[in-house]
């Protein structure tokens, strides 16, 4: 090991990814230069059986050193970070952050200032938490710092250091601190962080709403987000933003019913559920995280079709299906169901609306138009009474049929 201040315990890692050829390329073009290893996530997630997504590496090499090592090995790069010292590196179309060791030299709580460093000690020793800053080379050798690789087994998330400090130097920190307890955890959450995390809540208000909203959407699709959840609601560490105490109750029906049908809790709609599916209280919790539009409908879509819910027959499955379109018909079948609304046939619904193919309207007004009349507003009631006889017939009317009708229409009223 180079350029440490501080002993460190070693742990050994295996796993696949570490022999991935993209990988391996990247290493052989840096290694060369300066040390470098695998930090922070899919070390973490290696260790404790969880996916691995993303694969970021840190170096003792400066961004104009990695950049060079790089192009010379015919690496794409991208100056994704380069303020930061992180660089994006494409190998065989597989994109890896590389960021060179780092300190920080100034806080305010939202941002740092940073300098670079070869002291892989003092990287570590910036990171928020010990499961984060665990190093592997590509033999899998790793490096711990932090006491990290028995957190990881252990699965409890400890801030690294003094929790206030790691707290002060960026306040998402907090957030994070649930996020990870609710992805993570296993039992009851670190008594120091959470502590800390308590003393320190009014900063949350300082920082850009974006940021809380981005965490706020990973934590309630966790797998312990419940437990989570209910204590950032009954201390109220979201004031104004997302204000609790939640329906947990509502929240973990909808989750299990989500995943009943195979598919991962989705986050506008969790987030609905800690309100009790309550259009007005959601609405202003929306506008104040500052959804986007399309999680706003989302949540709002499903919210109106759960007034529908359950359906007692084929035409009004199909009808309901026509109305809101199949993601808002099982969107509202989940918060219908979570809400108490008897769903026996869940599943075979579901299939239903996934098999679903929205018909078109026979006739048009061009059709119309040849029977008789003037475009304009009454052309478009002819349109809107023909659409309404023809869902009522449960889309089985033909266009001959529709046409007949509004011959027998427009006669009646001549």
């Amino acid at each position: 090991m180079t350029g440490s201040s501080a002993p460190a315990g070693t742990f050994q890692l295996r796993a696949y990814w570490l022999s991935a050829p993209s990988l391996a390329a990247v290493f052989d073009a840096l290694e060369p230069v300066a040390p470098v290893r695998v930090v922070g996530g899919a070390v973490r997630n290696a260790l404790m059986g969880e996916p691995i997504s993303d694969v970021d590496l840190a170096t003792e090499a400066v961004p104009e050193a990695v950049a060079k090592a790089a192009h010379a090995a015919g690496l794409r790069v991208h100056e994704t970070g380069i303020e930061h010292g992180t660089l994006t590196l494409v190998s065989q179309k597989v994109a890896y952050e590389v960021t060179t060791l780092r300190e920080d030299v100034t806080t305010d709580g939202r941002r740092a200032t940073v300098s670079f460093t070869r002291d892989w000690a003092r990287d570590a020793a910036r990171r928020d938490f010990t499961m984060n800053a665990l190093y592997v080379d590509r033999f899998g050798d790793g490096i711990d710092f932090t006491g990290g690789y028995a957190d990881c087994l252990a699965r409890r998330v400890r801030f690294i250091g003094d929790a206030d400090q790691r707290i002060l130097e960026d306040h998402l920190r907090i957030l994070r601190f649930f996020r990870f307890n609710a992805a993570y955890g296993n039992g009851a959450m670190d008594k120091v962080g959470l502590d800390a995390s308590r003393r320190h809540k009014a900063r949350i208000g300082a920082l850009a709403v974006e940021r809380i909203c981005h965490e706020l959407m990973r934590t309630v699709v966790a797998p312990n987000a419940a437990a989570v959840l209910r204590l950032v609601g009954e201390e109220d560490f979201l004031p104004g933003l997302l204000p609790g105490p939640y329906e947990i109750d509502t929240f973990t029906a909808l989750v299990a019913l989500e995943r009943r049908i195979g598919r991962q809790p989705t986050p506008p709609l969790a987030i609905a559920a800690l309100l009790g599916f309550d259009r007005e209280a959601f609405e202003v919790a929306a506008t104040a995280l500052r959804f986007s539009r399309r999680d706003r409908a989302r949540a709002l879509d499903a919210i109106a079709a759960a007034r529908f819910m359950p359906p007692h027959s084929l035409p009004q499955i199909h009808a309901s299906l026509y109305e809101h379109g199949a993601e808002a018909f099982v969107d509202g079948l989940l918060v219908g169901a979570a809400c108490g609304a008897d769903l026996v046939d869940l599943p075979r619904l579901v299939e239903v609306a996934r098999q679903w193919r929205r018909p078109r309207l026979p006739v048009s007004g061009n059709d119309l138009l040849e029977q008789g009349g003037e475009a304009g507003p009454e052309l478009g009631e002819r349109l809107k009474h023909l659409e309404g006889v023809w869902r009522q017939s449960d889309f089985s009317l033909d266009k001959m049929h529709l046409l007949a009708i509004d011959r027998r229409s427009r006669s009646g009223k001549e």
